[in-house]
């Protein structure tokens, strides 16, 4: 969780441009201890919250959470997800209201939202395949109906499991795909590529991969696939750009995952709001 944290703030400086850094990013912006959570971090601490509360992803929780946050705080919420809020809002029901929003772009829309927030279903179920891909998948539906959004959270959740065990991450997200009824071929072939790609061969900064949720998906398990330390993957994902915060809170998930919370840079740690709360909120994850 604070490996997400520490990715989705480094990475808002940098959100869509569509060269690498230069400067590049190395630190937090200190504006960020003074600032609402941007939507990655806002909307994983609530869904942490509700599986701690409910022990599963319940979609009506989620969205009453989700609104309530929209209401109170919003920054950096996405327009699938904005559209969404407002048929909730109206008082459909939340997997009623995500398929609309979907189907009304001929079933195109697959926006990152989902994904960002994905890892807490990878902690609090980390020891159970199954209620695992069920969190996920439900997690992400909520908003993003798209199979290519619920199979890319629940590759990231079952990577954030795995590395929990020091596992690999790419072998469980595979397996957790793969044994879905319908595996989704531009998430198993995102997934599959991986092991080939270079930084510069991810579709980061390509305008139309840009907030596509395989996009994310593919930068964060490509970045757990790496062996360099957590700070240098880290910020050569969020200084290579496209939409960098989402693509960090990703990475940092993940890195957070494999390499722990004594990896993440003081100083990055110095700088993050409601690093307690954050922190106590995964470990009430583990004790769900």
């Amino acid at each position: 969780m604070l490996g997400l944290a520490a990715g989705n703030m480094l990475g808002l400086p940098n959100e869509f441009k569509l060269k690498r850094a230069d400067p590049p990013v190395t630190d937090i912006d200190p504006a960020e201890l003074r600032a609402p959570w941007d939507d990655d971090l806002a909307q994983a601490v609530e869904l942490a919250r509700s599986l701690v509360t409910l022990h599963r992803a319940d979609p009506r929780d989620l969205a009453n959470r989700f609104l309530n946050w929209a209401r109170t705080n919003g920054r950096g919420m996405g327009s699938q997800t904005r559209k969404v809020l407002r048929l909730l809002d109206k008082g459909f029901s939340p997997l009623d209201a995500s398929r609309q929003v979907w189907e009304a772009s001929n079933c195109q829309a697959a926006g990152n939202g989902a994904v960002m927030r994905c890892a807490p279903a990878g902690i609090a179920f980390h020891d159970d395949p199954a209620a695992l891909a069920r969190a996920a998948i439900d997690s992400a539906a909520v908003t993003h109906f798209d199979p290519r959004c619920t199979q890319s959270a629940l590759a990231v959740a079952a990577g954030v499991a795995a590395l929990l065990h020091e596992g690999p991450p790419l072998d469980a997200a595979l397996a957790a795909v793969r044994a879905q009824p319908k595996p989704e071929p531009d998430v198993v072939r995102a997934l599959e590529a991986i092991p080939r790609l270079r930084i510069g061969d991810l579709p980061i900064r390509e305008k139309e991969a840009i907030g596509f949720t395989v996009t994310a998906m593919q930068a964060g398990l490509w970045a757990a696939h790496q062996e360099g330390p957590l700070e240098s993957v880290l910020l050569d994902i969020v200084n290579e750009c496209g939409d960098a915060d989402t693509n960090g809170a990703v990475a940092g998930a993940l890195l957070g995952a494999k390499s722990g919370e004594e990896a993440i840079p003081e100083r990055w740690l110095a700088r993050m709001r409601g690093r307690i709360e954050i922190g106590k909120v995964a470990e009430d994850l583990l004790r769900r």
